[in-house]
């Protein structure tokens, strides 16, 4: 009988918790999933931000947010491209 069924010795939570294989997180996976929970609130804060310090109109917002949105994901992406080497 295969090990991975649950059983009294352990149970389901400890094996997910205390797992030890390729599927672990990382690093990189706390930093991608940080940068897809707060990416959209800050550059919607950064736009609004440019709109109260009078350096672009209201109508300006939004395309600020996309420039923002747009620029992050080059930066990720070219920071991923870089560190894995492909």
């Amino acid at each position: 009988m295969p090990k991975e069924i649950p059983t009294d010795e352990k149970s389901v939570r400890e094996r997910g918790t205390y797992a030890n294989d390729g599927n672990d997180p990382t690093l990189a996976s706390y930093l991608s999933s940080l940068f897809f929970l707060l990416s959209v609130p800050a550059f919607v804060t950064l736009a609004y931000v440019g709109y109260w310090a009078g350096l672009y109109g209201e109508s300006t917002v939004v395309p600020a947010f996309a420039g923002l949105l747009l620029a992050g994901l080059a930066g990720v992406f070219a920071v991923m491209h870089y560190t894995t080497g492909r």
